[in-house]
């Protein structure tokens, strides 16, 4: 009867001391954390973020993630790949707004473009030539089609001076801005929620003649691919091939925490290592 009651105390005192390290853990994940987000050192940013990740913290996490893409996505910026038998290419990364706070400036930059971009605020020249030069595509006569919006305002808007600048710049180019009708609204799908498993409803005819040519889609960001996949089904029913697709952004795949957290701790472990070894 003492044994047992002695056992439970102790499993009380354990419980109770578990409570207290979590506790503590939380207290020092939250502020490394917030000294994370308040330096203006990218060094100190990212040993913050780190300390803050090793105690647990989700947030810090994602920023951990977001500061150092090329650990956890396969694709780079600018460097072709091939998904959905298309060759693609992209010009950066691209956040959803829920996350802006994680960001750093060039990050948040970068994004607030893109939506520019989408409203057309920008022209997207820069995009484009750096895609088309990464594609090695630059002096070749591809005919470039632009991926249909939610409605025709937006999607004359967003393209209208790409379309302009390979009419004046690109000889070797020709623009099939107006091979398409988008003939009514939709809801836009970057928008929608659960996006990610919709396919793109077509409010759009293919209209132009663009048997034989060889087609590059342009589209401001990739996500899963669906509708670009699509939009190139329709493409090759009317008799052109689609040889490429080129995206201001491609949104970046959040992979699951505890891959980050193992991460993190193999480079703290690293690190520990190399100062023990000076």
């Amino acid at each position: 009867m003492i044994a047992r009651l002695v056992f439970l105390a102790l499993l009380c005192v354990i419980g109770v001391l578990w409570r207290i390290i979590g506790y503590w853990r939380r207290k020092a994940g939250d502020a490394a954390f917030e000294a994370a987000r308040n330096t203006n050192s990218d060094e100190k940013r990212d040993r913050y973020c780190r300390l803050a990740v090793l105690a647990g913290h989700r947030d810090a996490c994602r920023m951990f993630c977001f500061a150092h893409p090329d650990l956890f996505e396969d694709h780079p910026p600018l460097k072709p790949f091939k998904s959905r038998g298309i060759r693609m290419a992209f010009y950066g990364h691209y956040y959803p707004s829920r996350y802006s706070a994680l960001l750093n400036d060039e990050q948040q930059a970068f994004c607030r473009s893109i939506y520019q971009f989408k409203e057309g605020e920008i022209h997207g020249i820069e995009f484009f030539k750096a895609c088309m030069t990464a594609l090695q595509a630059d002096g070749k006569p591809f005919h470039i089609m632009f991926m249909p919006c939610s409605n025709w305002i937006k999607y004359d808007r967003r393209f209208k001076r790409i379309d302009w600048y390979i009419g004046k710049h690109r000889p070797e180019l020709t623009s099939g801005l107006y091979d398409v009708d988008v003939f009514e609204s939709r809801e836009s799908l970057h928008e929608a929620k659960g996006s990610e498993n919709r396919i793109l409803e077509r409010n759009y005819r293919i209209v132009g003649d663009i048997k034989g040519k060889e087609v590059i889609i342009i589209d401001d960001i990739l996500t899963t691919g669906q509708s670009v996949a699509d939009y190139k089904e329709e493409i090759e029913r009317c008799g052109g091939k689609v040889v490429a697709a080129i995206f201001y952004g491609k949104t970046f795949s959040i992979p699951p925490l505890f891959l980050i957290k193992m991460r993190v701790r193999s480079i703290h472990i690293s690190h520990a290592i190399e100062r023990m070894v000076k």
